[in-house]
């Protein structure tokens, strides 16, 4: 990668990143899918294919088309309590990836660290704080009610950085796609989803993403 600048910040996805949460998440889904079994097979083949996406665009696809149920709001706010039930304390519970603790006392004290995830804010600020995680960040992005793509337009604003002093760290396609079209530098986890079609090293866990960091910073 061509860096222009030394990194002056960094935006964090969260799932996959900073927790093995994925496959918790998964689980989550295929409860709720046992919900709702006669719509179980057509719910679970929209999420995998389009696993990165906001849950909130999941259920509301899953109710007015799948259940072909048009505008029933009060069912997507159902299905969506149903599923943070399910998943908000597997995640509070869940592992963290490794050599995330070390990363987030060593790097928060050299540039402002951000959280930039697609799980709805309000339940990504509980589990932060729930795992007593909150004081590293400058500030968590939580979707809805912020895109990744506004939440890097945020930072940017805020640091008054150009985007290639920051840094994007994510574990899929779609944090790739949005950090590289925001012109980001961005740092890749291996976290077990697929990359297809992107030529980018994975790198397995935080401690090696580190490695790399520091060196990037001092530049």
């Amino acid at each position: 990668m061509n860096r222009r600048a030394p990194v002056r910040t960094i935006i964090l996805d969260f799932d996959g990143v900073l927790l093995e949460s994925n496959d918790d998440k998964m689980q989550a889904f295929e409860d709720l899918f046992a919900l709702h079994s006669n719509f179980s097979d057509a719910m679970r083949a929209f999420h995998l294919a389009n696993y990165s996406r906001p849950r909130m665009i999941k259920f509301e696809h899953y109710v007015y088309h799948i259940m072909d149920r048009p505008g029933d709001e009060n069912a997507v706010q159902e299905m969506a309590g149903q599923f943070s039930k399910m998943v908000t304390a597997r995640v509070i519970a869940c592992r963290q990836v490794p050599g995330a603790a070390e990363f987030l006392e060593e790097f928060s004290k050299k540039v402002p660290l951000y959280i930039s995830s697609t799980t709805p804010q309000e339940e990504l600020i509980h589990i932060i704080e729930a795992r007593g995680m909150g004081h590293y960040f400058r500030d968590v992005f939580g979707d809805p009610p912020v895109k990744k793509a506004d939440a890097i337009q945020d930072v940017l604003q805020r640091e008054q950085l150009p985007p290639s002093a920051v840094v994007f760290v994510g574990d899929a396609v779609s944090d790739y796609r949005v950090a590289t079209e925001a012109k980001l530098q961005f740092l890749g986890r291996n976290s077990g989803l697929p990359f297809d079609g992107v030529g980018t090293k994975l790198y397995n866990d935080l401690a090696e993403i580190g490695d790399v960091l520091r060196t990037w910073i001092k530049e």
